[in-house]
């Protein structure tokens, strides 16, 4: 192992093995945050929006109001939230191929509009939320009060959720009843009815220590960076809030561009924390990083944050969460006050009160 590949370990870094057996011409890629020990313990939610919670026998819309899932995708939904005890109904044009952006804004404003729907639950992400939302009313969402369930593209709703003042939940979609590791199904089944886990990660080297509260705000880092500078902005929310990031696919330079963004917007600034979660297969070839320039070449994605974007900021950064796009990913409750602690060992993420 090479001192390079070494310090990657290190910082989280792991090979993808199949990405080594693929051949030279392959593009080879590293994962980052997916193989975390996560040690979770649950209690009962009791804040102020106990009542958007589920019970056995609600009824949970079906949709997708981003890319056109399979029929496959949706039936995993359909069936696994009927074994949740949970009564699914389609949208209109869940699995139409013919549908369009109209549609898909049809499909969330009955979710909301529809009193017999007590939750949203999103079949997939992919791409069309920013422009699903462009003609969404903030007050839609704030009226329904009801929860979103998603991540990825998803990650537009849970912004605009926060601005309107309702939580939502980064969550696994059809892969939560298809290829889930049964810890983070059994904790997505538990915060959909208000059983809030409190988690407990072993800390990296690159992790700051500290302690914060805050609303938890963010998702996919490159959706996420869409948002910026829109009506459903949640980094313009008057509280404190601690960022939560990941992202997948994405090669380290247009990672170093979205936090630039960022950056720029002052949203690392006004943070008082941050999480960075799983950087999933992404390019190992770093030194394509013009690294002469930064300071030398880097040996993972949480190197260059941590020498390109942390200095200044006396804030708690926890690395390697387990959520995102890899098969780990705990659910996580956004727009509602969150609590991190980071020490040198652990770094613990709750929503206690």
């Amino acid at each position: 192992m090479t001192s390079e590949k070494a310090a990657a370990v290190q910082a989280g870094a792991t090979q993808d093995p199949a990405s080594e057996e693929a051949g030279a011409d392959a593009e080879e890629t590293m994962s980052e945050g997916t193989d975390t020990p996560c040690e979770v313990r649950s209690t009962q939610y009791t804040g102020s929006f106990s009542s958007m919670f589920l019970s056995e026998g609600d009824t949970v819309a079906v949709i997708s109001p981003s890319s056109l899932p399979s029929r496959k995708q949706v039936d995993a939904v359909v069936n696994g939230l009927k074994e949740w005890g949970y009564i699914p109904v389609e949208g209109k044009h869940v699995c139409e191929e013919t549908r369009t952006l109209e549609d898909c804004k049809e499909d969330l404003l009955w979710a909301l509009e529809d009193p017999s729907v007590k939750a949203v639950f999103c079949v997939r992400g992919g791409y069309a939320s920013s422009e699903v939302m462009d003609d969404m009313a903030l007050d839609s969402i704030s009226s329904a009060g009801k929860l979103i369930i998603g991540y990825s593209d998803i990650t537009v709703y849970h912004s605009a959720w926060t601005m309107a003042g309702i939580p939502s939940v980064h969550a696994s979609m059809s892969a939560a009843f298809m290829d889930l590791p049964a810890p983070c199904r059994d904790a997505e089944q538990k915060m959909l009815r208000g059983e809030l886990p409190a988690y407990t990660c072993p800390s990296t080297p690159l992790c700051r220590t500290g302690e914060t509260e805050g609303i938890l705000i963010g998702g996919n880092l490159s959706t996420f960076t869409s948002v910026i500078g829109t009506e459903y902005d949640s980094t313009k929310t008057d509280q404190p809030y601690i960022l939560f990031l990941e992202d997948e696919s994405e090669n380290l330079q247009h990672i170093h561009r979205y936090l630039t963004i960022l950056k720029h917007h002052g949203v690392l600034d006004r943070a008082a924390g941050i999480v960075f979660g799983e950087w999933a297969d992404i390019p190992t070839d770093l030194a394509d990083y013009d690294g002469n320039s930064r300071g030398g070449t880097f040996t993972s994605v949480s190197d260059m944050i941590s020498r390109q974007f942390l200095d200044g900021l006396d804030i708690p950064v926890a690395f390697g969460f387990p959520a995102g796009h890899a098969d780990t990913n705990y659910p996580l409750l956004m727009g509602e006050k969150a609590h991190l602690k980071v020490s040198e060992d652990s770094f613990t993420l709750d929503w206690e009160e």
